[in-house]
């Protein structure tokens, strides 16, 4: 499951970086800017890579899930962070995937049990 939420994560937030260069707002819920758009790609790639073992997706997991669990909890509060804008929408993207690498980067695996 480890594997699956590296690679998930990683297509998801290519796929953001990429479509961020081409459109400015998506459907007005979220706003795309340079910076954000090479933070998703470096992240995507990262989370691509980091799918192809459980070593490397586990810490994928566990960091890219507490920072992005993090980041969705602070970008209510502080919509202007570092110079990146985060949407409401943004947020709650953020915290579920951020809560999801949270739990299967932290939980216990099927070979653990």
């Amino acid at each position: 499951m480890v594997r699956t939420f590296a690679r998930v994560a990683g297509w998801l937030f290519l796929l953001l970086g990429i479509l961020g260069f081409f459109v400015t707002d998506l459907l007005g819920l979220i706003q795309f800017d340079s910076t954000h758009n090479i933070i998703h790609l470096v992240l995507g790639l990262v989370g691509i890579a980091a799918g192809q073992s459980d070593n490397a997706a586990k810490w994928f997991a566990k960091v890219f899930g507490v920072i992005y669990l993090l980041l969705g909890i602070v970008g209510f509060f502080f919509p202007m962070l570092a110079g990146l804008h985060l949407e409401v929408t943004e947020n709650l993207v953020h915290l579920v995937v951020g809560a999801w690498g949270v739990y299967v980067g932290f939980g216990k695996t099927s070979t653990e049990a």
